[in-house]
């Protein structure tokens, strides 16, 4: 239908049918990871938050990116100012100020901010001349990333912050930044990781330490993980059949419908299932890096690039976690996992990234 709306030949049908794809497997397996529970309902919810998406999807693809990366500043001014509102009236959930309620839905105002960062991080390199990244510019990359981060992490949700990263990687690595600046990058990373431990919250502290040593703690801040590889593990070759895994059915897996989605997935439709899902990542991350080359402008590279990073890394960090590979940070499967906010804005994501391919001719 979007393909019909505005027009087959300018739309990549490989991204589009990937994404699409994925929400509904999504929707599935929310449905069969909450039957019977009092999160039953939420699959009907996702559905609507997909079907916001979808039309945020077409206006994106519709409206020239160029236009947003000309009012990119503004945008992301205004996406900031819920992270400050979150800090000093924000209601307590989970743990986290995360979220503001609108009725019986609640909308998190960091995954669209990261939106407005990546904006405007191609409004800087659409402007930027130089081929060699100047200090000024690695200055500004490093504050237009950091003040959303930041504000994140006070909520504090370290793993939605971490989700900003991968902006300033690409941002330096399509900046030209030399050798030397990487290996000075990497002590600063490696103190500030030190240094940060102390700043941790003990579950956060936790975490990391049930993932250096999983048998530490089994039955406490291990047992996520724990139930998460027996549910892989029993799933097998092609699984145990929809809606009849016992550590989800019998609800031995925490957070089964965000988290540890992909967990489900792997033991009702087994390897099959995973290899499903991973094929259908890989065919929209791999069409979309081929879209970036095909960019009329360098704004419009580094927008794609930015925004397929961040669902790279969201897709990595969120199955290495589940075999207990990544210590356990609560960042979902985009498309997949539930929640309204992340499904809603990385549809709007995609669109931007269709919205560049839709305007790589000059007179588009």
């Amino acid at each position: 239908m979007i393909r019909r709306l505005i027009g087959v030949s300018r739309i990549d049908p490989l991204v589009l049918v990937s994404a699409l794809a994925l929400s509904m497997l999504g929707v599935l397996f929310i449905g069969s990871a909450t039957i019977g529970t009092k999160f039953e309902g939420l699959a009907g919810r996702q559905a609507i938050f997909i079907a916001i998406g979808l039309v945020a999807m077409t206006a994106a693809i519709l409206f020239d990116y160029r236009m947003l990366l000309k009012f990119s500043f503004a945008i992301y001014c205004v996406c900031l100012v819920p992270l400050v509102y979150l800090l000093v009236f924000g209601e307590s959930i989970a743990n986290v100020r995360s979220w503001i309620r609108f009725g019986k839905f609640q909308f998190q105002p960091a995954e669209l901010s990261k939106i407005g960062t990546a904006l405007l991080l191609a409004y800087l390199f659409e402007n930027e001349d130089e081929t060699r990244m100047r200090t000024a510019t690695l200055v500004r990359i490093g504050a237009i990333v950091g003040i959303p981060v930041l504000l994140v992490f006070l909520q504090p949700d370290m793993g939605l912050a971490l989700t900003f990263l991968p902006l300033i990687f690409v941002g330096l690595f399509f900046g030209g930044l030399p050798a030397k600046g990487w290996l000075a990058i990497l002590v600063v990373v490696a103190v500030l990781a030190g240094g940060g431990w102390f700043v941790l919250k003990d579950y956060q502290k936790a975490r990391i330490g049930t993932f250096l040593n999983p048998d530490s703690d089994v039955l406490g801040s291990g047992y996520q993980v724990r139930q998460s590889k027996i549910a892989v593990g029993s799933g097998g070759f092609s699984g145990k059949g929809f809606r009849s895994g016992t550590q989800s059915q019998l609800r031995f897996l925490p957070v089964q419908h965000t988290d540890f989605i992909l967990a489900v997935i792997a033991e009702e439709w087994g390897f099959l299932g995973v290899i499903l899902v991973l094929g259908l990542f890989a065919t929209l991350i791999l069409r979309s890096l081929k879209l970036a080359q095909t960019a009329r402008d360098r704004g419009g590279m580094f927008l794609v690039l930015g925004l397929t990073a961040m669902i790279f890394f969201s897709v990595v960090i969120n199955a290495s976690m589940m075999i207990g590979l990544a210590p356990t940070t609560g960042i979902p499967l985009p498309l997949v996992s539930y929640g309204g906010s992340s499904v809603a804005t990385t549809l709007l994501g995609i669109g931007l990234i269709l919205g560049v391919q839709y305007r790589r001719f000059a007179n588009a």
